[in-house]
C-alpha cells in the first residue's frame, strides 16, 4: 500500500486487489477521528466547491497573491520589536525569484517588482538601524 502525506500525517491509500493507489484518493483530513457519514459529505463538498472556485482564477493571479503575502510576512518580521532580519530574508528571497523569474508571466508585474523594491530597501534600512550604522 502507498501512503499520502497531510499536515496530520501519513495516512495509507487504499488500494485495488492489486495493491496498487486509486487514481484519485482521498485523504484523510480528520487524522484518524471517526466522522459520521452526513459530516464528511459536508466536507467533502465543502473541498470540492474550494477546489471549482480555485480553478476559476486564473493561476497567475493566484501566484501574484502569494508574492504579496510574502511580501506582509516580511514586512511583518521587519516591524516586530526587535525586527526578525533572519526571518524576513526567507519571503523576501523567495518573493525575489518570484518576481524575476517569472517576470510578466504575473498580472501587475510592475507593481511585484516595486513592493520587492520596497520590502528590499525596508529590510536594509531595518538592518541598518539595528547595527548601528543609521545617521537619526
Amino acid at each position: 500500500m502507498s501512503s499520502f502525506w497531510t499536515p496530520s500525517g501519513e495516512h495509507e491509500i487504499p488500494g485495488d486487489s492489486s495493491d496498487a493507489p486509486s487514481a484519485n484518493p482521498a485523504p484523510d483530513f480528520t487524522g484518524g477521528a471517526d466522522i459520521d457519514p452526513e459530516t464528511a459529505a459536508a466536507m467533502e463538498q465543502q473541498l470540492q466547491e474550494a477546489q471549482e472556485q480555485l480553478l476559476s482564477v486564473p493561476a497567475g493571479q493566484i501566484v501574484a497573491n502569494h508574492v504579496i503575502g510574502l511580501f506582509e510576512l516580511a514586512a511583518l518580521h521587519l516591524r516586530v520589536d526587535p525586527p526578525n532580519l533572519e526571518e524576513a530574508r526567507l519571503p523576501i528571497d523567495a518573493m525575489g525569484v518570484l518576481v524575476e523569474q517569472l517576470g510578466d508571466r504575473l498580472p501587475e508585474h510592475q507593481t511585484l517588482a516595486a513592493a520587492l523594491h520596497q520590502i528590499r530597501l525596508g529590510y536594509v534600512e531595518v538592518q541598518n538601524h539595528e547595527s548601528g550604522d543609521s545617521e537619526e
